[in-house]
């Protein structure tokens, strides 16, 4: 693939292209799944899902762009400066987190909406601009500004259309379900149009020398690519399982609070006496026929001795 007829011409290396979609595709379903864990979540628990959510999506984005720029090969050496990277990574987990505060809110309105996909779109391309800067190589990069002016809009309406399709499907109950697949595939494919829209706003021109400082920079192999993703993988995959887990052990919840509600319905309609009782015979439960029957309301009854409040004072030592 051609990527100017001007300056230093590259090329594409479609198997880590197809990667790449692959990356952003897993982080699309991660963000689908971890939305609704930070709906459900209240207090400490929330912020963690939060937090926790925001790096992992952060990283699975983040992930998704370093192996689209390294399925870009120039025709000479290039390095990065990490301390870039590193900021880079820093904006993609600030989108994550705007992403994942929108929508994990009661109600999504329009000006909520748009405020959201404008911080999420531009930590979004912020994060691919700033990852651009970090390449360090014989050259300088130049853009093109309708293209990069372009990559931001689409960062923005993508992030519309994944923040719509996470709201509404937050709720899906179901880890496997057809509508989040779907989705996930959808908000996948979006994401990397931005990403190789603001790769093709570049142009790459030879220089005797590279203008710019080397001292932190590092060199990004195939075999460095691979541990990234093998990273993000293990990642997004340790969110999906406690994600996973979490959703059944709050339907198990569900179902005990459900079950002692009927229970307690059971009891307080009983035509019969229930008194309930600790190992120490302390009364703990105390139903409305009881109350009739032995004349303790149940503040009264509960707490006390079942031996001192309904066996008669004379038949005690019996």
């Amino acid at each position: 693939m051609k990527h100017f007829d001007m300056g230093m011409v590259g090329s594409y290396d479609y198997r880590l292209v197809a990667l790449s979609v692959f990356i952003a595709i897993l982080a699309s379903y991660a963000a689908l799944d971890l939305a609704g864990r930070v709906a459900c979540a209240q207090g400490r628990s929330r912020l963690r899902w939060l937090s926790g959510g925001a790096v992992a999506m952060g990283i699975g984005i983040w992930s998704m762009h370093y192996i689209g720029m390294l399925a870009f090969r120039l025709p000479v050496p290039v390095q990065y400066d990490w301390p870039t990277v590193l900021l880079s990574l820093l904006a993609a987990v600030f989108a994550s987190a705007v992403a994942l505060f929108v929508v994990s809110r009661r109600k999504m309105g329009p000006f909520r909406a748009m405020v959201g996909c404008i911080f999420m779109g531009s930590g979004i391309a912020s994060m691919h601009y700033v990852g651009m800067s970090a390449m360090r190589f014989p050259g300088m990069c130049l853009y093109n500004s309708a293209l990069v002016i372009l990559s931001v809009v689409l960062a923005i309406v993508i992030s519309l259309v994944a923040l719509w399709l996470t709201f509404y499907l937050r709720d899906e109950t179901t880890s496997g379900g057809w509508p989040k697949i779907i989705s996930a595939l959808t908000m996948g494919a979006a994401i990397p149009v931005m990403h190789y829209t603001g790769m093709a706003a570049a142009r790459f021109v030879p220089a005797m020398s590279s203008p710019r400082e080397m001292t932190h920079s590092i060199s990004i192999s195939l075999l460095g690519g691979v541990g990234i993703s093998v990273v993000t993988f293990m990642v997004l995959g340790l969110v999906l399982l406690t994600s996973l887990s979490d959703r059944r052990l709050r339907v198990k919840a569900l179902e005990l609070e459900s079950s002692e509600q009927r229970y307690r319905q059971s009891i307080e309609t009983a035509l019969d006496s229930f008194i309930g009782t600790d190992s120490n015979g302390i009364i703990t439960d105390w139903n409305p026929q009881a109350q009739t029957t032995f004349g303790w309301s149940q503040s009264e009854a509960i707490g006390q001795s079942l031996y001192q409040t309904i066996v008669p004072e004379h038949h005690r030592g019996e």
